[in-house]
């Protein structure tokens, strides 16, 4: 019986689809990093089993990467455990001086503490820009204020006035991604550049305004008219509280009017100009045009009279690893610097953000955080580091409540919609991806054929292949974590 199953057990072994499963992942990894495409590249992967915490396969675990957004998930789980799932970000409608006969002798403060949502036209289930107007209007109305004599004042100062992280690109800053973050944030500081598309390649587009209007910007329009259906090749560029724009590349040759989306260099008069028209067109008079905290001596005595919450933080959180809104997770690294170092700084929520993972025993030897975001392209992760980091985040459910649904879904939520459909990926893995010019990463979790939980992160930099096709075939690879069966 004993030579019996001894045959039986070496043919078992022997067989191919016990090889097969046993080495997958392996054969997975193999095939990628000797990809002629990726000849050139730097690759980084760690895949741990979560309930052993023990590294199943790695390729390069140590050599710190670019990782753009996969960042976000760090940043993401870090401001959940520190902060909590139900905070909530507060704007508030404050004055100083006098109301009298339905006059406010005196100045109307539009003071936020960070809040990266408020009005913004993305994230779902929150008061759009016409339902705030309405509700910051009627607190006015209800405070008895019917005419301001003093000015409409937009008051940032919650955060400090390094709106930009220093090291983001030039030509990142001045569109909708790379958005600056103040303490007054609306409509994730959001514009539309209206264009008329040009029916001839030899003119171009027509500038035809902004909206939300920005206040006291010019825009310098050297756009070209490319081929039909070329799409939208256009770049901003701008500079912290700049007065000028310059928007460069092409728009596609037609007909129609076309609308290029903007960051805006001011928040704080961007968000103040927004109520003082509509205050003026809800019949509240207000006579002049308004300023911001950075250039206006604020009045000490000031009398609050209408505060807006934003959602509950896990409810941001989820749209932010969803969607990967840069401005969002700048905000929270500034929260975070604000509340345990009494400074509103990136430099300062990143020292938070080190500590923590410092005293939860992760090494950050190789890990170089600039912003919270991803977005520079001087940030440096190991695969391994971030591995880890998401394995202690799972196991930690206490400091990280329901983190694991708060990322996108394999097949079915965010970024992560299309990746993986009618695979074993699907609804298997919960993650963050991240790109960038030759750089694509993900990081999350994966539960396989065989029941393991897996934390992983897999990040390339200076591929030589299209968007879509380092896609595929990173795919391959997320894939193989799914039907490793050991």
């Amino acid at each position: 019986m004993s030579n019996k199953f001894s045959f039986f057990f070496c043919f078992l072994l022997l067989s191919p689809s016990f090889i097969l499963g046993q080495n997958r992942l392996e054969m997975a990894l193999k095939e990628f990093e000797q990809a002629p495409e990726l000849r050139y590249a730097s690759i980084g992967f760690a895949a741990i089993d979560i309930d052993k915490n023990e590294l199943i396969a790695s390729r390069n675990p140590e050599q710190s990467l670019i990782t753009a957004s996969t960042l976000k998930a760090i940043t993401t789980s870090t401001t959940l455990a520190l902060l909590g799932a139900n905070h909530r970000f507060a704007t508030y409608l404050e004055y100083d001086g006098y109301i009298k006969d339905g006059v406010l002798h005196g100045n109307l403060y539009f003071k936020g503490t960070g809040d990266p949502c408020l009005g913004s036209p993305y994230m779902e289930d929150i008061p759009s820009l016409d339902d705030l107007a309405n509700e910051f209007c009627e607190a006015v109305r209800k405070a008895g204020i019917q005419k301001i004599t003093g000015l409409i004042i937009g008051d940032g100062s919650h955060y400090d006035n390094s709106i930009m992280v220093p090291t983001w690109q030039w030509m990142d800053m001045g569109n909708h991604y790379g958005a600056g973050v103040s303490g007054l944030n609306l409509h994730d500081n959001l514009f539309y550049m209206r264009f008329q598309l040009s029916a001839s390649q030899s003119r171009g587009p027509k500038f035809l305004g902004c909206e939300p209007e920005v206040p006291g910007l010019e825009v310098i329009n050297e756009l070209e008219t490319g081929k039909p259906r070329s799409g939208d090749q256009s770049y901003i560029y701008t500079a912290p509280y700049h007065p000028q724009a310059w928007i460069r590349g092409s728009l596609p040759q037609g007909s129609k009017k076309f609308r290029v989306k903007g960051a805006a260099p001011n928040p704080e008069l961007f968000a103040a100009h927004w109520l003082w028209r509509s205050l003026n067109a809800q019949g509240v008079r207000c006579l002049r045009q308004p300023v911001t905290h950075r250039n206006y001596k604020m009045a000490e005595k000031r009398r609050r009279f209408h505060t807006h919450y934003s959602p509950p933080l896990a409810q941001i959180i989820q749209h932010v690893n969803e969607a990967s809104r840069n401005l969002y997770c700048e905000s929270f690294l500034k929260t975070l610097g604000k509340k345990f170092k009494q400074e509103a700084s990136t430099e300062a929520g990143i020292g938070v953000l080190m500590d923590f993972w410092q005293k939860r025993g992760v090494s950050t030897k190789g890990f170089f955080m600039q912003d919270g975001s991803g977005l520079s392209a001087r940030n440096g992760v190991p695969a391994k580091t971030m591995a880890q980091i998401m394995r202690k985040v799972y196991i930690d459910q206490k400091s990280f409540p329901n983190f694991y649904n708060l990322l996108a879904v394999a097949g079915k939520t965010g970024t992560f919609k299309y990746l993986g459909r009618k695979t074993a990926l699907e609804e298997n893995l919960h993650g963050k991806g991240g790109s960038m010019n030759r750089v694509r990463s993900y990081t999350g979790y994966v539960k396989s054929r065989s029941g393991r939980r897996i934390a992983f992160s897999i990040i390339v930099n200076n591929y030589n292949c299209a968007s879509w096709t380092i896609r595929k075939k990173l795919e391959k690879v997320l894939l193989a974590m799914a039907e490793y069966n050991q």
